[in-house]
């Protein structure tokens, strides 16, 4: 599965990308929606990690965007605010799961099955 991670702190990004490869899985990063775009528009993605908060940017509104394109792929939000204050509110706007930071591999593991369930149905329909 290839995973593209939204995140405007390069370190985070990349402490994720390790353990998505420990989990099997590929990566790119992207630091800004824009730079999400072009990625999905020339990469194959499978699922989108975006954190909430990109330096200004809004990820709540990039999220209604990712999840009213045609054929969107699952996006798990994830940020440092409480459950309480995010969770409702990112699956009422598409997300497919949300990952609270820190968030621990088998956090990881458990939202990438559930991607994997999801996906399952569509690559029997050869999509």
């Amino acid at each position: 599965m290839n995973i593209l991670i939204v995140d405007d702190k390069p370190n985070l990004a990349r402490v994720t990308a390790v353990a998505l490869r420990t989990l099997g899985c590929e990566s790119c990063s992207a630091g800004n929606t824009a730079a999400a775009n072009r990625k999905l528009e020339t990469e194959k993605i499978d699922a989108v990690f975006l954190d909430l908060n990109l330096n200004g940017e809004d990820g709540f509104l990039f999220l209604t965007e990712l999840a009213g394109r045609p054929n969107p792929v699952p996006v798990i939000l994830f940020t440092a605010h409480s459950r309480e204050d995010i969770e409702a509110e990112a699956l009422r706007r598409g997300a497919f799961g949300c990952l609270f930071k820190p968030f621990t591999l088998d956090d990881l593991r458990q939202q990438l099955g559930k991607i994997e369930q999801y996906r399952k149905p569509l690559a029997n329909n050869g999509v």
